[in-house]
């Protein structure tokens, strides 16, 4: 089920239950640009969008290649629209991404056989930015959770969308996650005062104490001390924070 709320003006975030967790993605509406961040899990999770969108040109941007943030690609009009991602995004729909969905089709018959997988075309390493006509969105690379995972700022809102970059109750962290730079770069937007909102793809939007609880649970891991996570635990996440830890231990 998805739900789409208002996060300000021309600017629309779409949450989409998937079990014990929720994914978010994001419409930016500039003068001239309609961006989606994000197209979430399945293509019906993109309808609300297209009454927006209009006659815009259209943009896409991957925060990263996880399968609850590509595949509803296919609900929106897709063909000739910009599809932006990390160099690394790009490599993984020769890799993971597609062997992820014949998984799932496997698994659920018939339950995802509109996906359809639309890699990047656009591809960057460090930095990219998109004119929207009034709005600009600035793309930065910042990896931990993956290596294509990337961050998007709209300097004239204030607001950052972190993708899986920071999330609550806590981030999912690999054994080989560079925590050094994740959380280095973390701290960098955390400082940013021109941040005054922060919209993760999992967990409540907020403001950059967001950022701040994230740095101090990746500190918490790389100490080797790690702290609870803060707020209620569904298993989905009681498991996450384990793997983490265990993980660190193993990779230490």
């Amino acid at each position: 089920m998805a739900f789409t709320a208002t996060i300000e003006r021309n600017i629309w975030s779409t949450r989409v239950v998937l079990g014990e967790y929720d994914v978010r993605g994001t419409l930016v509406l500039g003068e001239r640009i309609a961006l989606v961040w994000d197209t979430l899990a399945h293509p019906r999770d993109m309808r609300t969008y297209l009454p927006f969108i209009g006659r815009r040109e259209l943009v896409i941007v991957y925060s990263h290649a996880d399968w609850d943030h590509i595949w509803g690609t296919a609900g929106l009009p897709y063909t000739g629209a910009r599809i932006v991602g990390h160099q690394h995004c790009r490599e993984r729909f020769d890799g993971d991404v597609p062997d992820v969905l014949a998984k799932k089709q496997a698994e659920e018959p018939g339950q995802w056989d509109d996906v359809v997988l639309v890699p990047p075309g656009e591809t960057f390493v460090e930095e990219h930015c998109v004119d929207l006509g009034g709005l600009t969105l600035a793309l930065s690379h910042l990896p931990g959770h993956t290596r294509d995972c990337i961050v998007g700022f709209v300097a004239e809102r204030g607001l950052l969308l972190v993708g899986d970059t920071a999330e609550t109750p806590c981030p999912v962290v690999p054994p080989e996650a560079p925590l050094d730079e994740w959380i280095a770069a973390l701290r960098r937007w955390e400082t940013d005062e021109r941040v005054r909102s922060v919209v993760p793809a999992h967990g409540p939007i907020g403001g950059r104490e967001i950022l701040t609880r994230n740095v101090a649970y990746l500190e918490g891991l790389r100490s080797g001390h790690p702290i609870e996570p803060t707020g209620p635990l569904t298993p989905f996440y009681r498991d996450t924070h384990a793997k983490n830890v265990e993980g660190r231990a193993v990779s230490s």
